[in-house]
């Protein structure tokens, strides 16, 4: 009856359709892909074909006195990075610690011990280390490459497509009512590769699904929200 609303097509603003560029189209998919937290070595992983090359040029008799304390600083700092969440709580809360010793160590002179520990440390690593540390990092990432080519999350405007292993095995979730929420738990994981979690959840399924470590989570979440939107109705 004439009385009955209808559902149509939401209007494209005028501005955004001047600006768009008449041979792009509106996106068919979203591929989203979750990674393990050997992504976050990568530090590590560069670190040591730097100092891999510093010691090959430099000789074993020629080595710089701190390029081993620097790869060992930088491989835990990766160690701490995958070992515990920095929230933004614990971040702010671990900077104004630092401040504060930092401070108080000027102010009371008792920092100079650090310096000499790091000093005498003399951590001796020849160019066949950093090289085997670069070829092992480099080996493993090939790996988890290869493997997030066939374990992704494909999203398109009504449905959301899990494909798993050689073999592609599918499941599929509809868009209808489903709600994605993006995280951000550790700030310094966001900070090295952009990364968060994606969650979603569907009335159709019991326990939210989690998208562990997804690089670049920003702009995941904005193609994600264009391509569902496309699904909106304006009610007249």
């Amino acid at each position: 009856m004439s009385e009955e609303p209808q559902a149509t097509p939401a209007e494209t603003p005028a501005s955004e359709s001047t600006s768009a560029p008449a041979s792009s189209g509106p996106l068919e998919r979203v591929v989203v892909r979750a990674y393990p937290k050997v992504i976050f070595f990568w530090l590590t992983w560069v670190c040591s074909l730097i100092a891999g090359i510093i010691a090959h040029v430099k000789g074993v008799d020629d080595l710089p006195t701190h390029l081993g304390t620097i790869w060992m600083c930088i491989f835990a700092f990766n160690l701490m990075v995958i070992a515990f969440d920095f929230s933004e709580v614990i971040s702010v809360m671990l900077i104004a610690l630092v401040a504060v010793l930092i401070f108080a160590g000027l102010h009371f002179e008792f920092l100079s011990f650090i310096g000499d520990f790091f000093r005498s440390l003399g951590l001796m690593m020849n160019a066949s280390f950093y090289y085997t540390m670069f070829g092992l990092f480099t080996l493993i990432y090939a790996i988890v490459w290869i493997k997030s080519r066939f374990d992704y999350w494909e999203f398109r405007h009504n449905e959301v497509i899990h494909r798993r292993g050689v073999f592609a095995d599918i499941r599929r979730y509809s868009t209808e009512d489903l709600r994605w929420f993006k995280e951000i738990p550790d700030v310094l994981e966001r900070i090295l590769c952009g990364s968060g979690r994606m969650i979603l959840t569907t009335p159709r399924e019991k326990h939210p699904i989690v998208i562990q470590h997804v690089v670049g989570i920003n702009r995941i979440d904005e193609k994600v929200a264009d391509i569902l939107g496309v699904k909106r109705v304006v009610m007249k």
